[in-house]
């Protein structure tokens, strides 16, 4: 198995929890596990560690890396900074058939949590493709994805939490961006956003009460 197959395998059981925050990590157990040498393995969580993913432990091995409430407010700032500067390219350079394709998004179909956090997060790295900017959109899509860890992490205090209210946010920022409204797209991604990381905030702040 090559170094890119297993950085993406454990880029995945990180983002999904799988491999849980401060889970312990050992090359050589990885390396049984992905019957490969050290040497793709080690290149691998380089990689991770390289990303914030993952904290080396000196003689020990490799920690994945916890979610501090600092990390949560500067992932959701910086996620705030692009997707914003995404949605007002997307509104003056997007194509008609572009803007047209967000219609997949004006709803949501039943599913469990894990199905949300997948249709939330297409939603977004959409809106940023849109801008038709590769780099910031690419940069906005892996923060996404890397948050849909902090996501997955304060499930358990939402739920029972009807979904709906938030597609129907999405629907207005569909209905705006498809206007070339850029004004009013950008103030109603804003308040999405604000009010995500408040939820947020307040279900890993709960989690930790709960610990």
């Amino acid at each position: 198995m090559r170094r890119i197959e297993i950085y993406h395998s454990l880029r995945e059981g990180i983002l999904t929890c799988k491999l849980p925050p401060g889970a312990e990590i050992r090359e050589q157990e990885l390396a049984q596990q992905f019957e490969v040498s050290k040497s793709p393995v080690r290149e691998a969580l380089q990689q991770l560690v390289r990303e914030g993913l993952m904290t080396v432990l000196p003689r020990q091995g490799y920690r994945v890396s916890p979610v501090s409430m600092s990390d949560a407010h500067d992932m959701f700032a910086f996620r705030q900074v692009l997707e914003l500067a995404c949605i007002a390219e997307a509104a003056r350079n997007a194509s008609d058939e572009q803007l047209e394709s967000l219609d997949q998004f004006r709803s949501f179909v039943g599913g469990d949590h894990a199905d949300f956090i997948a249709y939330n997060r297409d939603f977004h790295c959409s809106l940023a493709r849109c801008s038709g900017n590769s780099r910031m959109s690419r940069a906005a899509c892996d923060l996404i994805e890397e948050m849909d860890r902090l996501v997955r992490m304060s499930v358990a205090a939402t739920r029972g939490r009807d979904p709906q209210k938030l597609v129907e946010e999405h629907q207005q920022i569909i209905i705006a961006l498809q206007q070339r409204n850029a004004k009013q797209a950008v103030n109603l991604l804003k308040a999405h956003t604000g009010a995500a990381e408040k939820r947020f905030i307040t279900a890993l702040e709960w989690a930790a009460v709960q610990a």
